[in-house]
């Protein structure tokens, strides 16, 4: 906080060097460097930070408000020794001195019921979806017990304005603590595992109290929606508390309060892993490590660095593998599987690691050769460099958790790995999985999905350039939302929590634009024969046909140049088939940039290409673009940005694509449930906010489109018919989303009268169109036909003749199309 205001982190303390993310070695002061001289107690104490644990914490909070604020932490020392009551105010003082590091001391077995025993053997299971749990009244004493120190410690340290950010399930009690002694405070915490299911929290006896102990907080935290989804589940089912959105942001009214939730991933801090020094991945640091690696071009090392917990499905993994090994014997001796556990003595269970190394040691025994180890299991705490040298000898990371709150190893990885040969196999219980372009999501207890996946990475290596392109996709996502930038908008958005609670606006768990699908009359499935006839029988033929989710089957993200679906090959040979028919006309509509849609049309000079909705298009057999209008007024863009820019950090997933004349905040990529919500939101906010300009906000899948009114399909179409030096008496139009209601809008007032008129939209959905297809294959299904009709009777455009093979029979529920001039069509479609 600027002015020189404390923030004070109430954290507590993980073993040093374990796995990156979920488990975040949070604590203040390292206790390997914690030390009584040989001499007793006249000796001197020496305190160093472990950056090695506490990188992600200090580092990243430090670097986000050097110089805007005081940093004080508050937290337990990581140390096996007790120290003596005698000297705790004299260590007390030195780490404040030195650290600005306040610590809260505990006698050695408080520790460990409180840590191994409540919070590793209770909660660690039960919010990873675990319900083999008993419960132990005597060990929540203790956890209570901790918070309520915890809570003296930070109200004694307590300035007025202070924040106070507390991490992770060790400390849920403890913002109701404060709350209760500090009045107004501001308290921000965070959750670092992932929040199980309401049915599977519900069986914790003290549900309630880690609920109403959280609530305590101005703003909580979570990695991913789908946690934060569940938590305001267990609110609702449990304490009968509704949640409600404002501007983007999620919270619900607690005993008077407003208690804000934020969705964000955790990041890693990128420069940390900017390797210079090629030793890191030296073949001697991995013999010292156990592994004595020999790359060649044939060979392939699968690495993985887990956690010695049941729950990172170490097993599942070498089930998998084992698969592979049968399925794929052409593999042998050239692919081995790497696995570095990392043993936690507060979780390691035995039978876990029984199990592993029967296993390891039974794929090896029936598969290994005299000079191959299928699988080296090595089982140790690793150093940093170690850690990278891990990283840079592998080919391919493959983790198999079971659930993982977020699980940073994939981001670590692709940072440090060789650039080109960095690929991902994760499981869909990995946080992060949806975030990585190049991770290949799988089911970890699907042992065939898993040793397919092996073989299609291996098979897929050959792609360099591929691999490349998501390779640094994935590393500007890294960068994008390092742990700095994560820290520094957690802390700015606790800062703007000092608002009186305001009336929100209820939100749902659906997403709806006022429209409902009911009982519709009169909307027919396009047939074939219909429109062969009408095309037969025509002499001048018009063809508007939508690219995304129309000609291809899905609006793809548009975040990396060329990463787009592009239509099949038997479409594109109608298209050209069609836009060589002199008596054709054939226009490709897209929300596309011009350089996508050249690149996809480049042989076809015949079509013409409409590109951003109509703020450019390319007539038929030319090559030049032309621009819509020149001199609009733009000066509502620089407030867009800045509101989708807001909800881009909010929510993980999303992005703002850049047009000519419009913005459009993506969100397909994002939780769909959250960005739904978010769309919504933001929608209603852009409104507000741009009402004064001539600006129109369209929702469409996964998509949310500011542009200027007078840019869009429907006013392309009206320049297109009025410049066409000839009199259709056949249109097909065809489309999948809310942009294309603009074209079937203004063709059915424009051209209502015409018979051969086919206004068609992809999808069952309330549309202006009178027709509808149920999926992108009938599309291409009616050009095919179409291209065949006219082969048939050469050089008889309007003839009538000829049957034809392969119509699609049956037709659909009935359905009525939208009249009139209503504004609210249901958000559909996608950025076409």
């Amino acid at each position: 906080e600027r002015g020189g205001v404390d923030v004070d982190a109430g954290v507590f303390g993980e073993e040093a060097g374990g796995e990156r993310g979920e488990e975040l070695d949070y604590g203040d002061v390292s206790a390997a460097d914690y030390r009584e001289g040989g001499c007793g107690e006249a000796d001197g104490l020496a305190f160093s930070f472990d950056d090695d644990a506490l990188y992600m914490t200090s580092t990243a909070i430090q670097t986000a408000l050097r110089q805007k604020a005081r940093i004080v932490w508050v937290g337990v020392l990581s140390t096996e020794i007790d120290v003596p009551v005698a000297r705790q105010n004299e260590v007390a003082k030195q780490l404040y001195s030195e650290f600005a590091c306040i610590p809260v001391f505990f006698p050695r077995d408080v520790i460990d019921k409180f840590y191994k025993g409540f919070c590793k053997g209770i909660l660690w299971p039960t919010f990873h979806m675990s319900y083999t749990v008993q419960f132990r009244r005597d060990l929540w004493h203790v956890y209570s017990t901790v918070n309520r120190k915890f809570s003296e410690v930070v109200v004694a340290a307590y300035n007025e304005n202070s924040m106070i950010w507390i991490h992770d399930y060790h400390l849920m009690v403890l913002p109701a603590l404060l709350r209760r002694r500090l009045a107004g405070v501001r308290i921000g915490f965070f959750l670092h595992t992932p929040w199980p299911s309401s049915e599977i929290y519900r069986t914790l006896p003290v549900r309630d109290e880690l609920l109403r102990g959280l609530l305590g907080s101005t703003l909580l935290g979570f990695n991913m929606f789908d946690y934060a989804r569940h938590f305001l589940s267990a609110c609702t089912r449990l304490l009968n508390l509704e949640h409600k959105a404002n501007n983007g942001i999620l919270g619900l009214e607690y005993a008077g309060r407003h208690v804000s939730i934020r969705v964000s991933l955790i990041g890693i801090d990128p420069e940390r892993f900017y390797i210079k020094d090629e030793s890191f991945g030296s073949r001697a640091i991995m013999k010292n490590l156990g592994f004595d690696w020999a790359p060649a071009r044939d060979t392939f090392v699968i690495g993985a660095i887990d956690d010695l917990d049941f729950i990172k499905g170490i097993s599942y993994k070498l089930l998998a593998f084992r698969v592979f090994l049968e399925k794929y014997p052409h593999r042998h001796g050239f692919v081995t599987l790497l696995q570095i556990a990392l043993p936690k003595t507060s979780r390691v269970q035995e039978a876990v690691r029984s199990e592993i190394l029967g296993l390891v040691k039974s794929i090896n025994e029936a598969f290994g050769q005299k000079d191959w180890q299928p699988v080296v299991y090595i089982e140790k705490d690793i150093t940093f460099e170690e850690r990278v040298a891990v990283y840079r000898s592998t080919s391919i990371l493959l983790l198999t958790p079971l659930r993982d709150g977020l699980n940073l190893v994939p981001y670590e990885y692709l940072q440090t790995a060789v650039p080109g040969r960095a690929q991902l196999i994760l499981s869909e219980g990995t946080g992060c999985s949806r975030s990585l372009s190049s991770a290949v999501s799988v089911n970890p207890l699907d042992e065939v999905q898993v040793s397919d996946a092996i073989e299609a990475c291996i098979v897929g290596y050959d792609k360099r350039q591929e691999v490349t392109r998501k390779n640094k996709a994935d590393q500007k996502y890294i960068h994008t939302h390092a742990i700095v930038k994560w820290s520094r908008s957690f802390l700015a958005d606790l800062e703007k929590e000092n608002e009186p609670t305001q009336n929100l606006t209820k939100l749902g768990l659906g997403y709806g634009v006022g429209m409902m699908l009911s009982n519709y009359e009169g909307f027919d499935h396009l047939e074939s024969d219909t429109i062969v006839q009408a095309y037969m029988a025509s002499k001048e033929r018009l063809f508007l046909l939508d690219y995304d989710g129309t000609l291809t089957k899905s609006s793809c993200s548009t975040r990396s140049t060329g990463n787009w679906e592009k239509p099949k090959e038997g479409t594109f040979k109608s298209l050209e088939i069609l836009s060589e028919n002199p008596s054709n006309t054939v226009y490709i509509m897209s929300g596309r940039t011009r350089e996508a849609l050249e690149t996809s049309f480049t042989t076809m000079s015949k079509v013409g290409l409409v590109a951003e909705h109509g703020f450019y298009y390319r007539p038929p057999n030319k090559t030049e673009w032309i621009e819509f209008e020149h001199d609009i007024d733009l000066t509502w863009f620089e407030v867009c940005r800045e509101i989708m820019s807001a909800y881009v950090e909010r929510t993980d997933g999303s992005y703002v694509e850049e047009k000519s004349a419009g913005l459009i905040w993506h969100f397909l990529d994002a939780d769909p449930e959250f960005g739904r919500w978010q769309a919504r939101e933001l929608h209603d906010h852009l409104e507000n906010v741009l009402g004064a300009f001539n600006v129109e906000i369209v929702s469409g899948q996964g998509l949310i489109w500011a542009r200027h009114k007078h840019f869009n399909k429907g006013e392309m179409v009206k320049r297109i018919i009025t410049e066409a030096q000839r009199e259709h008496d056949f249109v097909l139009c065809c489309g999948d989303d809310r942009t294309d209601e603009d074209m079937f809008s203004y063709l059915a007032s424009a051209l209502g009268s015409l018979q051969n008129l086919f206004t068609c939209t992809v999808g069952m959905k309330p549309s202006y169109a009178k027709f509808y297809l149920r999926a992108v294959d009938e599309v291409s299904h009616i050009l095919s036909v179409l291209t065949i009709s006219g082969k048939k009777r050469p050089g008889m455009a309007g003839g009538m003749g000829g049957g034809m093979g392969g119509m699609m029979a049956g037709r659909g529920t009935s359905m009525s199309a939208m009249k009139g001039s209503q504004s609210n069509l249901a958000a559909l479609g996608g950025d076409d």
